[in-house]
């Protein structure tokens, strides 16, 4: 009896083949499903990471509250600063002010000039009836009768001119001292008292039709003042 060793060959290769294949696709099969699985994983996971959203929220919320810290500086810095015109008036309300407070500096320092002039006006006035001049009736003098003030600049000069303010702050010493206005009186000379800084004046009162002589004296940046007062019986 003869054996087929071919046909019997053939039909186990085939079937070894098969085997093989299988085998092959089942490997295969199983990576792809292993695949499949890790990258569902991945993806649910990642998404649903606590860690993640948290630091996802955090920055998201930091980058907002910049955003609002920015927005208020902005605003702040719109509000408060100033326009062109409110700095305009500002300045001139400055300049304003400081001008009235030189001029109240200045009627201060006046007043303080006059209260000083007339300081002794309430002082007592002394009163002398013992004259070697027979036309003297009596002479009187005050401590208080302080220089009247000048707005005249040193070296001063002495002027005799109506029209000149040396004039007037010597008229203003002849009030300071008598009390007179120059409508209570009338003025029959004023001149040199016998140097620069010496001067006379001569007057009646209307009132009264007394005569009296006011001696005047300069005093250096403060103005003229009056050392004696005469009523004399002729001027």
């Amino acid at each position: 009896m003869s054996l087929n060793f071919n046909k019997g060959g053939s039909r186990y290769g085939r079937t070894t083949k098969r085997k093989k294949t299988n085998m092959i696709l089942n490997i295969l099969i199983g990576v792809v499903f292993i695949f499949i699985i890790v990258l569902a994983s991945s993806l649910f996971f990642g998404k649903n990471d606590p860690a993640t959203d948290s630091e996802n929220q955090l920055a998201t919320e930091e980058q907002e509250l910049s955003e609002t810290q920015e927005n208020e500086t902005e605003e702040e810095s719109e509000e408060t600063a100033p326009s062109e015109e409110e700095e305009k008036s500002e300045s001139e309300e400055a300049k304003k002010e400081k001008e009235e407070a030189e001029k109240e500096k200045a009627e201060k320092e006046k007043e303080k000039e006059e209260k000083e002039s007339n300081e002794g006006d309430d002082s007592e006035t002394e009163v002398s009836e013992n004259s070697d001049d027979p036309n003297v009736i009596k002479t009187m003098t005050n401590p208080g009768w302080g220089p009247v003030g000048t707005t005249q600049s040193e070296p001063h000069t002495s002027v005799y001119d109506e029209g000149h303010v040396d004039w007037k702050e010597k008229l203003d010493a002849v009030h300071a001292a008598t009390g007179l206005n120059s409508g209570d009186y009338t003025l029959y000379f004023l001149g040199n008292g016998g140097s620069e800084h010496l001067a006379v004046a001569s007057i009646k009162d209307k009132s009264t039709g007394e005569n009296f002589k006011v001696y005047l004296e300069w005093v250096t940046n403060k103005g003229w003042k009056a050392t004696k007062v005469e009523q004399v019986k002729s001027l």
